[in-house]
């Protein structure tokens, strides 16, 4: 067809819906119809920019229908969004035409006849556009030649995660766009904040626009599978400071069960974050709550040796008490007289013997080659004094040799005063009882 032709035809056309206005409804597919093959004839170049002289506005807007995932491990956000672009072609006015029309609905394949801006996501991982049934591409052209294009896209996105304030951090996650070939000037986004940015290559100027989109991470599930399991077990094991200095057991397994249950607490959390070269707060916290507890158990390993060290005093000091009574019980007169007279008195007489005395029974007589070495549990009926002064001891000792009544069980009742209070052992300083004290 000629160009003449074709201008005949155009002008047939154009009567032909003129006298059709006064029932622009009826007419509506006719009009459409002819407006599609008026616009996209022969002379419209999809590859050619729309403004030859100047630049082209294109204004990007996006809404966030949905944010499906933010990944720690994979570093990455997924999202859903109504992704539009509008920009001003005036080839493709129809104002001239018809007022019939409010606008020009097309579908997805028409895209591909139009020119549109060259906008991609750099640095995305995945773009898809959704398809239920048929790709979600909306298409509206205005009657004074701006186009609408708009995408239901599903965008995976990187994310540099920065775990240092975990689980109590904020997130900033970055989208690129850049467009190629054509000058962009103001962008409009709602709610997001975003940032332009323009790049030289030697196939032109490419702008970019990063839109960061925040996300600030709810932390009520830590709160209740970290955070509660752990003040638990450091209340439980800090139970010990007021158990009972001998129930060494007790004490030994709640701080043992209380730094097993916090590993396996941090343990499940711990597969869910990715492996990082810096310090996370959840870390630091970790390490100051297993730090309370292992204290609690150096607290009980302390406690046990300034035990048994005042144990090894206590003991000690007894037997020098009571070695020093038998020296004096030596020197007394009803020693002499006993020596003397050499009585040989049976098991019942020693004790009546005793009872007369009045007794105190000691776990510790004194026994061995060094009277100041130990002090050993052994049976008082089996301590003998022998002429010659030495004491002599065991289970079947020499009943026939002259034996008298044991010197420990004598000096406890004698009336010099070295009986009663004194047998206390009082130690100063650090005992079990006072760091129990200071750790509650």
């Amino acid at each position: 067809m000629s160009q003449e032709t074709h201008k005949y035809a155009y002008q047939l056309h154009k009567e032909n819906i003129n006298s059709y206005e006064l029932d622009c409804d009826s007419t509506n597919d006719t009009i459409s119809e002819f407006i599609m093959k008026t616009l996209f004839n022969d002379e419209y170049n999809k590859n050619m920019v729309p403004s030859k002289t100047g630049s082209t506005k294109v204004i990007i807007e996006f809404v966030i229908q949905n944010i499906a995932s933010v990944s720690e491990i994979t570093s990455s956000f997924t999202l859903d969004l109504l992704f539009s672009q509008i920009w001003h072609d005036p080839r493709l006015r129809f104002d001239h035409i018809t007022d019939c029309l409010q606008n020009l609905t097309l579908g997805h394949a028409m895209v591909d006849k139009l020119w549109t801006p060259n906008v991609c996501f750099v640095n995305s991982k995945k773009t898809e556009i959704h398809s239920s049934p048929t790709p979600n591409v909306f298409l509206m052209i205005y009657p004074n030649g701006t186009v609408w294009v708009n995408y239901r896209l599903q965008v995976q996105g990187p994310c540099d995660m920065n775990l240092e304030l975990f689980p109590m951090d904020v997130q900033v996650c970055e989208l690129v766009f850049s467009i190629a070939k054509s000058k962009l000037a103001d962008y409009t986004l709602y709610g997001i904040q975003w940032a332009k940015n323009s790049f030289e290559y030697a196939a032109g100027q490419w702008d970019q626009l990063t839109v960061s989109l925040t996300f600030s991470r709810a932390y009520g599930f830590y709160v209740l599978q970290m955070y509660l399991p752990t003040y638990a077990s450091v209340s439980i094991s800090f139970i010990s400071f007021w158990i009972d200095l001998k129930a060494l057991p007790a004490r030994i397994t709640l701080g043992v069960s209380s730094l097993m249950a916090l590993t396996f607490q941090y343990g499940n959390i711990a597969k869910s974050l990715p492996k990082v070269g810096y310090v996370k707060s959840i870390d630091v916290y970790m390490v100051v709550t297993t730090g309370f507890i292992f204290l609690s158990m150096v607290e009980v390993a302390i406690v046990c040796l300034v035990e048994h060290k005042l144990a090894k005093i206590r003991r000690k000091k007894m037997c020098e008490k009571k070695q020093k009574r038998i020296e004096e019980f030596r020197k007394s007169r009803r020693y002499k007289k006993d020596k003397k007279e050499k009585r040989k008195t049976s098991m019942f007489q020693r004790e009546k013997s005793v009872a007369s005395y009045g007794s105190m029974d000691f776990s510790y007589p004194i026994v061995g080659e060094n009277e100041y070495e130990t002090c050993r549990l052994q049976d008082p009926d089996n301590m003998f004094v022998e002429e010659n002064g030495n004491i002599n001891g065991g289970v079947f000792g020499r009943r026939n040799a002259n034996p008298i009544i044991d010197p420990l069980q004598v000096l406890a009742s004698l009336s010099f005063g070295l009986a009663g209070d004194d047998d206390v052992v009082l130690v100063r300083g650090w005992t079990g009882d006072r760091i129990d004290n200071l750790c509650r």
